[in-house]
């Protein structure tokens, strides 16, 4: 028997898949806690420069004496401002002292204001804010002023740390299995995060992130295949999208523990020495038997499905494996990406899908790693934009199979677009704000980075033809990092820049692309319900086809799928197997 028939007899959601899905989905919410930790442990609170010669300087004033020393020594005034400002902003005096001017010569001269010029130099030493983070791996290392742009540099490591991962642990998955590739993963896993608690420099910590990065990687990836895998093709499309649920769990684990642990090493701990327990899986996952049966090791994946079998409360059928060419998967011929320049039609659908993956991966991860700069709390903050993402992964499980893949996918695009660009009109008008306007904004518009995520995955498996799926799905995995390395400087675009409109630039950049994005989809043709082309030809022609209405004939073109199972309507194959990467990483 086939595998996909051997899985439906069995019972494609029974007990035993249910338990390894769970199992192997597990793994994902670290994962999840890993990607996203920056938003808290690469924070940048209030500082300002700490004033020269006076050792013990806080950011929030003592004494009146503190005070003075901070109008003597620090430009911190703005056209003529004070500190009885609604707002005390430090300008100048979050990267600059005034030259020569300390606490010394201070207390040393009579005429203090007139001693020295109003010259300016770069501080070296700072002050933070320390009402919400009592340390962070920006506050120890001074990540501020000229070294600000490191910050962004350490989330960009690790972003092509998951580039390296999708690569080499797709070669070992195929190669070794996917249970030993979830394991060794998950072994860096544990020793890397441990580790990167310990970092005292960038160079070590950037070195870890990137480790990081390819075993969360590792993980997400391998133990998607695995839970897609084990699943009966009905099920695989919800399945890939339920998946992500994991993720968002691990969103809100982690902003709860942030909340209580307010020290970036002593929270790095926290979320790294439970991993150790994900060990134990080695005893509970099984390998793939999709994986066995391509590889020839029928007498191991009979024994795997013996073990469906019970847990289902089955009975193996007999000539299972009797007919080893009919039980073994043959791998269909892979056609490699260039073949998609023997056709303008599949040529210019590609870009578009390339463009999609690419943008809507910068969109979900930079509006997400942006979530402290949007004023107010940034718990409270994080925690809408899990909710917000957990809505928009239910919206898309129930709205593919109604309203369509383009549709869907092209209004969250243009949804999540038109509210990033709606943040620029404060900055045009130059008027304020409340900060609820723009959290209001940033979770639309990643609502509709969450909706366009979770579409364009399955909906690129189905737009070309088999013998080249998987290389394009595996090209558009391998742009998407690229959105994903430009994300975290397309974010801290505000930080760099400054003022109003840094603040609004960020979202100007994401709502354009997404805008953009969106209007280009327009132009791919709707999957919903179609069959899955096979040839280059059907890919061309593929949605252009329609039933003879006419004769009277209202069987569905050559081009549908209406294959019934069991009485039930048989899920889009598109999505059976031939996506096997991942979604958030």
């Amino acid at each position: 028997m086939k595998y996909d028939d051997l899985v439906e007899y069995l019972g494609e959601l029974g007990p035993y898949q249910k338990r390894t899905y769970f199992l192997v989905g597990l793994p994902c919410i670290s994962a999840a806690i890993q990607a996203l930790l920056p938003v808290f442990i690469l924070a940048v609170p209030d500082h300002r420069c700490a004033i020269p010669g006076y050792p013990n300087d806080t950011y929030k004033n003592q004494t009146g004496f503190q005070q003075s020393l901070i109008d003597y020594t620090l430009p911190y005034r703005k056209d003529g401002g004070s500190e009885d400002d609604d707002e005390y902003p430090w300008y100048d005096a979050q990267c600059k002292v005034y030259e020569g001017r300390n606490a010394r010569n201070f207390m040393n001269s009579s005429d203090v204001i007139h001693t020295w010029g109003d010259d300016t130099t770069s501080c070296h030493e700072w002050v933070y804010d320390r009402e919400v983070f009592d340390n962070t791996f920006v506050t120890e290392q001074d990540f501020v002023c000229d070294d600000k742009v490191l910050k962004s540099h350490a989330n960009m490591v690790y972003m092509c740390g998951l580039l390296v991962g999708s690569i080499f642990y797709g070669y070992v998955s195929d190669r070794l299995g996917r249970k030993t590739a979830i394991m060794s993963s998950v072994l860096i896993h544990v020793v890397s995060t441990f580790t990167i608690s310990f970092a005292d420099s960038f160079v070590f910590f950037a070195i870890l992130r990137f480790i990081i990065g390819t075993s969360a990687m590792g993980i997400f990836m391998c133990c998607f295949v695995l839970g897609m895998e084990i699943l009966g093709r009905q099920y695989r499309a919800q399945g890939g999208i339920a998946m992500q649920f994991f993720w968002v769990f691990g969103m809100f684990v982690l902003n709860l523990l942030a909340y209580f642990i307010r020290d970036w090493r002593t929270l790095q701990l926290v979320v790294s020495s439970y991993t150790i327990l994900y060990l134990i899986l080695y005893w509970f996952i099984p390998e793939s038997p999709r994986w066995q049966m391509s590889q020839g090791q029928l007498d191991k994946a009979k024994v795997t499905m013996e073990r469906v079998a019970k847990v289902n409360g089955k009975d193996l059928p007999k000539d299972a494996f009797v007919d080893e060419k009919e039980v073994k998967e043959v791998a269909e011929p892979q056609g490699k990406i260039t073949d998609l320049f023997a056709s303008r039609v599949l040529l210019a659908r590609a870009i578009v899908v390339f463009i999609n993956w690419l943008v809507v991966t910068m969109v979900y991860y930079g509006l997400t790693l942006n979530v402290g700069s949007l004023g107010g709390s940034i718990y409270v903050n994080f925690s809408f934009s899990g909710i917000v993402e957990l809505l928009g992964n239910i919206a898309t499980l129930f709205a593919l199979p109604i309203v369509g893949r383009k549709k869907f996918h092209c209004f969250s695009m243009l949804l999540g677009g038109t509210a990033c660009l709606a943040s620029m009109i404060p900055a045009v008008i130059n008027t304020e704000v409340d900060p609820w306007v723009n959290v209001l904004l940033s979770n639309v518009g990643k609502f509709g980075a969450t909706g366009g995520f979770s579409t364009i995955y399955v909906y690129t498996a189905e737009l070309f033809p088999t013998f080249m799926r998987n290389s394009v799905v595996g090209a558009s995995s391998m742009i998407a990092r690229l959105g994903g390395i430009a994300a975290p400087y397309i974010a801290d675009l505000g930080v760099l820049v400054g003022g109003q409109f840094g603040t609004a630039l960020p979202y100007i950049v994401f709502g354009a692309c997404s805008v953009l994005a969106g209007l280009l989809a327009l132009t791919l043709p709707e999957t919903l319900n179609m069959g899955i082309p096979e040839t280059i030809e059907d890919a061309i022609s593929f949605g252009k086809a329609k039933p003879d209405s006419k004769n009277g004939d209202d069987s569905v073109d050559k081009y549908r799928l209406k294959t019934e199972i069991n009485g039930k309507e048989e899920i889009n194959k598109g999505v059976q197997g031939e996506i096997m990467d991942t979604h958030k990483l």
